[in-house]
């Protein structure tokens, strides 16, 4: 199934996030605790000055909404405590869609 994850950061949490970036970005990339999941699509959302971080989109292939959700929780974002919100989906992909 595929699956979306809505995050909004916490105020004031910019450098938090500035400093786990490159773990996170490695994370996205290898995962062997949740090999189930694939990320297809992710970056940060912006304000609506275009430029501040706000949060994060992710877009994922996962077995289940459980499994997308651990791996959300693990990641070295939500270990950092950064997330005020997190909401992840199941999606249905319509347009654009890989394969």
């Amino acid at each position: 199934m595929y699956v979306a994850a809505f995050v909004t950061d916490k105020p004031g949490v910019a450098q938090v996030r500035s400093d786990t970036r490159e773990a996170f970005q490695a994370y996205l990339r290898d995962h062997p605790a949740h090999a189930g999941v694939v990320v297809h699509h992710g970056g940060p959302t912006l304000a609506d000055d275009g430029e501040s971080v706000v949060g994060l989109l992710l877009v994922m292939e996962a077995s289940s909404l459980d499994e997308a959700r651990a791996f959300v929780a693990d990641s070295p974002y939500a270990q950092a405590d950064l997330f005020a919100e997190c909401d992840v989906r199941a999606w249905d992909w319509t347009t654009g869609r890989p394969g």
